[in-house]
């Protein structure tokens, strides 16, 4: 966790990805690559989407879940890297008042970089509606 100054976090941030280190890739190998320092900010975002957009936006963000349980494309699906980190996932959905994440489609992907980005699915609320019936996004 960092404090301070934006203009300094940024720049300790941005000194700190600058430096690299020797990499021994086999126990048996000689550190022979060097690896950059990977910072990598864990963030918590919400996404505000139709109802009629749930899977597409599920699909890109979650990935598709195959029949074996397991998921492929991007993300993790309703899970987390390490099955340790669940509870903190259960306990964010329950403060922030989110509805665990069911089944989706899981057909169209819309296409998106997604270069060593981990995505976990933290739960889906649902909008408010007016008096006429319609989502207030």
């Amino acid at each position: 966790m960092t404090r301070g100054v934006k203009k300094e976090v940024d720049n300790f941030i941005w000194q700190l990805m600058g430096k690299w280190f020797p990499y021994r890739h086999k126990k048996e190998a000689p550190a022979d690559q060097m690896i950059q320092v990977q910072v990598r900010p864990i963030q918590l975002w919400e996404i505000v989407f139709p109802r009629e957009g749930k899977d597409v936006v599920l699909t890109t963000c979650l990935g598709k879940e195959k029949a074996d349980g397991s998921y492929e494309g991007y993300g993790k699906g309703k899970s987390t890297q390490h099955k340790k980190h669940d509870k903190f996932v259960w306990a964010l959905r329950k403060a922030i008042g989110a509805n665990k994440i069911g089944k989706w489609e899981g057909g169209q992907m819309m296409p998106i970089d997604r270069g060593s980005v981990e995505t976990i699915g933290i739960g889906l609320k649902d909008d408010y509606e007016n008096e006429d019936g319609f989502e207030q996004l």
